[in-house]
């Protein structure tokens, strides 16, 4: 029995899970609300969750930092839900 690997066993246990990071893929928002490509590594910050409520689509592109491949090459795929969810937010409509 190692003292040292229990030790940091016991440290582990009592850090919370931290999220994962997230990224925002959207368009820029006027005003600055959101640029894209914000990174959130502690989760979502309070501050934006008027902006949530307000226009949920924001929502939908704000995806973990894993998918930002696949997700990227979804939002210029005509046809798809990213893709429809970036053209309302860009105010083009469908």
């Amino acid at each position: 029995m190692n003292f040292i690997n229990n030790k940091d066993n016991l440290q582990n246990e009592q850090e919370p899970a931290q999220e994962p990071p997230q990224i925002y893929l959207g368009p820029n928002l006027r005003g600055g609300r959101l640029l894209q490509s914000t990174v959130f590594r502690e989760g979502i910050p309070s501050y934006l969750l008027p902006l949530l409520e307000e226009q949920p689509d924001v929502a939908e592109l704000i995806i973990p930092l894993e998918e930002i491949t696949a997700v990227q090459e979804r939002i210029v795929q005509a046809g798809t839900a990213e893709y429809a969810v970036y053209q309302r937010l860009l105010g083009k409509g469908i």
